[in-house]
């Protein structure tokens, strides 16, 4: 038989071939490149069409066909769309190659609907029709997987448009058989049906190509905004204390060059705090370290939110805590360092040891050197603590005279 005896059905059919032969060489260069289930099950899917596509050009017109080779027909078909569907699920769900055996019962519902659709009937109408009706639902099916995915929303329309499409025009085959007995006396344009088909399987392939492009895309731009989320993380980490979660000594560094550069710039006052935790080593003796851990915690969170969002609170050593306060002047920064000694209140988890702030403060201005300023700070937090430890002295005594 030569291409010129071919019926048009036929011709069409060779059309058909040719294009699903190309399909099935761009699924495997795409598999060897993505490794995705989805390909490896649409290369079978492909295969499987192209084998059933083989043997319907092959034996010529549908009445020459035999029923052993009108079984193999439809095994092939209906593997087709096993695979197909597989595969669509897989490249919705973005799934992997593994399968599970009981996967390997879909052999029993293939062999049982070819072997209903060549041995109960012989007109060509009656194995026909059911055959392509039922890869019209199954392209349907793959048009619903397509639509209602989650991602590449260019690439699923496209794959759902092509594939309902696709559907229509098997379903109008399917019809034609029933009401016509054979394609061949359908009219002119159901004939040139697989004409349709090679277009519906290229818009196929390119759809697949911008999903898969798009799924990428989104895949990369998501792993994008991880990675700028894991940088800012590492480097909040970076300038912040385990512990208590403050900015640590080694960001001050950072901090302090620039706001004494403002106040060199605008002439606005910088003022800082130093505040000690007092009896802490006596909290850590006798309640132990995880309680003096929650205890710092505790009086950070307390600092945090004595102060404004532009200060700066820093855990400056082991109970230190040194807080910085840009544009404030001197007496706004007695005030407020009396403000958090005086305010702090009960730690849970103490017991009888009442823990205390001692708080310095000190400010600096564009005639100052802030390393003097830190030391007058710090001189003043001292004075603070030993006048609040001969207080608490004098209040023991007065309570061991009663």
């Amino acid at each position: 038989m030569n291409v010129f005896s071919f019926s048009v059905p036929q011709f069409a059919m060779v059309a058909q071939a040719a294009g699903t032969a190309l399909l099935f060489l761009l699924y495997i260069l795409l598999y060897q490149k993505l490794r995705r289930g989805g390909f490896l099950d649409w290369i079978w899917s492909w295969a499987f069409l192209l084998c059933a596509l083989g043997i319907r050009i092959g034996a010529g017109s549908g009445v020459q066909i035999p029923e052993s080779l009108y079984f193999i027909l439809h095994v092939a078909l209906l593997t087709h769309v096993y695979f197909l569907l597989r595969g669509a699920r897989r490249f919705r769900e973005e799934r992997g190659t593994s399968a599970s055996p009981f996967e390997l019962i879909w052999v029993v519902p293939i062999i049982a609907v070819a072997w209903w659709t060549t041995s109960e009937t012989t007109s060509v109408a009656s194995r026909a029709a059911p055959i392509h009706l039922l890869l019209a639902a199954a392209y349907v099916a793959a048009a619903i997987l397509f639509a209602t995915a989650s991602s590449s929303p260019a690439g699923r329309l496209l794959l759902a448009i092509s594939f309902l499409l696709w559907g229509v025009e098997r379903a109008a085959v399917g019809l034609a058989y029933l009401r016509f007995g054979d394609l061949e006396a359908a009219p002119p344009i159901l004939q040139y049906s697989a004409f349709a088909a090679v277009f519906f399987e290229m818009t196929i392939a390119v759809g697949i190509i911008i999903f898969l492009f798009e799924t990428s895309q989104s895949r990369l731009h998501a792993e994008m905004r991880q990675l700028q989320d894991d940088e800012e993380r590492f480097q909040e980490q970076g300038v912040r204390d385990p512990l208590t979660g403050l900015y640590n000594r080694h960001h001050f560094n950072d901090v302090i060059r620039r706001e004494t550069a403002n106040v060199r710039r605008y002439g606005t006052p910088l003022s800082v705090l130093l505040s000690d935790l007092d009896r802490f080593k006596e909290i850590n003796d006798v309640q132990g370290h995880a309680t003096g851990d929650e205890v710092l915690k505790f009086v950070a969170s307390y600092l945090t939110d004595q102060v404004r969002e532009n200060d700066y609170v820093f855990r400056w050593g082991g109970d230190e805590f040194l807080i910085l306060l840009p544009r404030t002047d001197e007496g706004s920064a007695a005030a407020k360092a009396v403000e958090i000694a005086a305010g702090l209140p009960a730690i849970p988890g103490t017991g009888q040891i009442r823990p205390t702030l001692s708080v310095g403060w000190a400010t600096h201005r564009m005639d100052s050197d802030f390393p003097k300023i830190l030391a007058l700070a710090d001189s003043r937090m001292y004075e603070m603590k030993i006048k609040g430890k001969k207080e608490r002295e004098e209040r023991d005594r007065a309570l061991r005279r009663l």
